[in-house]
């Protein structure tokens, strides 16, 4: 029986310092030097100018913004209107979150609207 490997992140520092190390001497020699896996050497010199140009703190494992997207703006703001409806106990209709979202952001409800097929079936 043979033991997984164990995964490990790297901080950007490091993914730096295995890019820079990559244009001097290339993957396969930079592989042998660091002791990281090619396929993770190999990923970050394809991003190098993001790793490199990135202004946030070395020490953090991820070049941040990652993660799903929202789909509305204001998000938080219709999650409370929910909670807050909720807890006075009232009756919460998708209708109303509409009419909410149409209040908070009156813009971006036209936008996606006028991005659907059918306007009348978008929401």
């Amino acid at each position: 029986m043979h033991s997984r490997r164990k995964q490990r992140t790297y901080t950007v520092k490091e993914k730096q310092v295995a890019v820079l190390l990559v244009q001097d001497v290339g993957v396969e020699e930079d592989v042998r030097i660091l002791g990281y896996p090619r396929s993770s050497v190999s990923s970050w010199s394809k991003q190098a100018d993001k790793l490199l140009d990135f202004k946030g703190p070395k020490t953090s494992k991820t070049r941040k913004r990652q993660g799903r997207k929202e789909l509305f703006p204001g998000v938080a703001a219709i999650v409370t209107y929910m909670k807050d409806v909720r807890r006075d106990e009232k009756l919460l209709s998708t209708v109303a979150i509409i009419d909410r979202m149409r209040a908070e952001d009156p813009q971006w409800v036209a936008k996606y609207i006028s991005s659907r097929k059918s306007g009348v079936l978008a929401l």
